[in-house]
């Protein structure tokens, strides 16, 4: 019969087709368009294609069936991009913003903290206190960290801040400030980074006197940030996530 001589052709198509279907699912995402900011270490390195910051992204848009192609401005350049329609998204924003943007939930959590050499015995409980000591801080810290923040800078004799976050463990480890103002994660890195003979080994006390700042993807379209959403969804479930931090700061949680 004739339907008995094409059945093994069918097989044979059959299995040619269920081989091929894998090649598929393989291609590479959708390339999308992501800008950030520059080096940030740990959460943005040197380069821009490594980071803590960049790792999550780059797998929930991974997860989410996108390609990251990433890209690097200062910040401001950046945010005038992002608002012209030339990026997909923008990473390591908050709602501050403003603008009709889309914003993805928080895929990052940034801790400022006061940090001493813990040999001085310094306590901190308030921001108020630091007009107590001097104080070196990074760049535009009395802009981001607050009204009571800028209160207190504005008002004080002995604060400054720093382009280059190095500067500022270098002041501390070598008792040349009394507090350094930072992200937790970037001033343990930048204590490894520091010229022999400085002891960046000393202990130092941590005052956390500032709330977490959870940090945003800001994106032009309310699709592609929705299915941002759900891939970072799926990395912080299937351990992805926690192997991201793990690897670049030491920690399964933030």
């Amino acid at each position: 019969m004739l339907w008995t001589r094409l059945l093994p052709r069918f097989i044979r198509i059959g299995m040619l087709l269920a081989s091929a279907a894998p090649l598929v699912f393989a291609q590479p995402g959708t390339p999308v368009r992501v800008g950030m900011g520059l080096s940030k270490p740990p959460y943005i390195l040197e380069s821009g294609k490594a980071g803590l910051e960049v790792e999550i992204a780059e797998q929930a848009f991974a997860a989410a069936g996108y390609q990251m192609n990433g890209l690097q401005f200062p910040p401001a350049r950046a945010l005038a991009m992002q608002r012209a329609g030339q990026l997909d998204a923008l990473l390591g924003v908050d709602e501050g913003i403003g603008g009709n943007n889309f914003f993805s939930a928080p895929y990052i959590t940034y801790y400022n903290v006061a940090v001493t050499l813990s040999s001085r015995n310094i306590r901190l409980r308030t921001i108020e206190d630091l007009s107590n000591y001097s104080v070196a801080a990074f760049q535009n810290a009395s802009v981001v960290l607050g009204a009571s923040f800028k209160a207190m800078a504005e008002r004080h004799a002995d604060y400054k801040e720093y382009p280059q976050q190095i500067i500022q463990n270098n002041l501390l480890f070598t008792s040349h400030v009394d507090v350094v103002i930072g992200d937790r994660l970037i001033f343990r890195y930048f204590s490894t980074q520091l010229i022999p003979k400085i002891d960046g080994n000393q202990p130092v006390t941590i005052h956390t006197i500032f709330p977490p700042n959870p940090r945003k993807v800001v994106f032009r379209d309310a699709e592609l940030r929705d299915r941002f959403n759900a891939g970072l969804r799926s990395i912080q479930a299937n351990g992805v996530y926690d192997a991201i931090l793990k690897k670049y700061a030491g920690i399964s949680k933030l």
